[in-house]
């Protein structure tokens, strides 16, 4: 391999009391969320596009400032889900990369790998989500440093330590991050939490490829996994969750939105679970939930595939009834405190041959 992947040295040697559980890798940014009514006559919705007059003043909610980004959003949750969690991440030394790291600490979320840009250029992300309630949203986003993640900067006899690395949406400035990512984890025995981006995935199977089969949980959504696996927007969902089940992943997911979630792991079994319904007040952050909701489950209590679409099917429901990405989590305890009023139920899409031709 290239001298640029970690040393083989500390092949193998995570300690059974790891002082670091799950690393998320992804952005940090700040999020402004503002409301837009959707019955104003120079702002409607028309054929799923927000439209809104030039020209025109619109009046809104008081915005709501809050913090976002995939890499905050899931090392947050690990954390409420009682998981060690860490982030490698990016902030400038400015107001909002002050405010994310006031986040992350009172979360108790291990900073040691969060980059701090100290040029004088340098500002964190922020994102401004354009928000309809109850129906979506339109997100303007400025990444700052965050898709500057310097590798060259990470203490990787550290970050070998950790049980597992749960890989987001990042930008980086090497071309070879996932392959070092990829050798790492292959060296050191930490498994994979992989929830890629749509920039990531046009990238290709070619430069995916090997941490995708090295991964032990794959999340995507419909249209993600669609692009990955060449699919046609028109295929039905289980035959996408075959091909990308057939990349090697020990469990591969499929989101869709108000259609459910599709889930198949190494052994043949295939599940299905429907969304709850209800009221939403913002999307955004429901696939950061879900995602690391699914995963901290999967650690905490083993390989339990319908519980763990449970529970991040409720910590999902929970954060799109409020604005905000963080908003409106909830740890192990009381997503299964709401198991036993909630009449939630996984079908098992295994032999199920019928519901499976019509999905």
């Amino acid at each position: 391999m290239s001298e640029r992947h970690p040393s083989k040295s500390s092949s193998k040697q995570i300690p059974k009391d790891s002082p670091i559980d799950i690393i998320s890798i992804g952005s940090a940014v700040r999020d402004l969320f503002v409301n837009i009514p959707s019955d104003l006559d120079n702002a409607f919705i028309r054929s799923n596009h927000l439209c809104m007059a030039m020209g025109s003043k619109i009046n809104v909610d008081y915005p709501l400032f809050e913090i976002g980004g995939g890499g905050t959003n899931t090392a947050v949750n690990f954390s409420i889900q009682g998981l060690k969690s860490a982030i490698l991440s990016r902030i400038a030394n400015d107001k909002g990369g002050e405010e994310v790291l006031s986040r992350l600490r009172q979360f108790h979320v291990n900073t040691e790998f969060l980059q701090i840009d100290n040029a004088s250029q340098a500002t964190t992300g922020m994102s401004v989500i354009l928000n309809v309630p109850g129906q979506d949203r339109t997100v303007l986003v400025n990444r700052g440093v965050s898709h500057l993640i310097n590798f060259e900067e990470v203490n990787w006899e550290r970050l070998r330590l950790a049980k597992w690395l749960y890989l987001g949406a990042f930008g980086s400035r090497q071309d070879d991050d996932f392959n070092r990512l990829w050798y790492l984890a292959k060296q050191s025995g930490i498994n994979l939490a992989f929830n890629p981006g749509i920039a990531q995935i046009k990238r290709g199977i070619d430069h995916l490829g090997q941490i995708i089969a090295e991964t032990k949980i794959l999340v995507m959504n419909r249209t993600e996994a669609a692009v990955l696996t060449g699919s046609a927007k028109t295929e039905r969902v289980t035959v996408i969750l075959e091909k990308l089940k057939d990349m090697g992943p020990k469990v591969a997911i499929i989101t869709h939105g108000r259609n459910g979630v599709f889930a198949a792991d190494d052994v043949g079994n295939r599940f299905f679970i429907s969304p709850l319904l209800v009221e939403a007040s913002c999307t955004l952050g429901a696939g950061d939930a879900f995602a690391s909701t699914f995963t901290a489950s999967i650690i905490q209590d083993g390989w339990d595939i319908p519980l763990g679409l449970k529970r991040a099917t409720i910590n999902a429901a929970n954060v799109v009834q409020n604005p905000g990405a963080q908003i409106g989590l909830e740890p192990m305890e009381r997503l299964d405190a709401y198991l036993e009023d909630l009449a939630l139920e996984v079908e098992d899409l295994t032999t199920n041959s019928t519901r499976r031709a019509t999905i």
